[in-house]
């Protein structure tokens, strides 16, 4: 009788056993899963990552050469000032000499 308790005993462990191993199994593959879709979005992610770096790139380069214009109107503005102020100053100086 002993005996057969025991033998009982043993086969419930086993089967105790298994469920265990069969839900860590379970639980192993969901990690698994889970892993698979994480490194999925972290590609997606990189790839955003990339694509921002690349535009925020363009737009540093399209800025530096908005400047570079900026500078060089500006000084055709200025210079153009000086023409005029020279044009104007002499157009001052004959119509003074007119009126003599």
């Amino acid at each position: 009788m002993e005996a057969v308790k025991k033998q009982n005993r043993a086969v419930e462990d086993g089967k105790s056993g298994n469920a265990e191993l069969k839900n860590l199994e379970e639980e192993v593959t969901g990690l698994k899963t889970k892993v698979k879709q994480l490194e999925s979005d972290c590609t997606a992610k990189v790839k955003a990552v990339d694509a921002a770096e690349a535009n925020a790139l363009a737009l540093r380069k399209q800025s530096e050469g908005f400047l570079l214009e900026y500078d060089r109107l500006l000084e055709e503005n200025q210079n153009l000032r000086n023409q005029l102020q020279s044009i104007d100053h002499m157009l001052s100086h004959s119509d003074s000499k007119k009126s003599l």
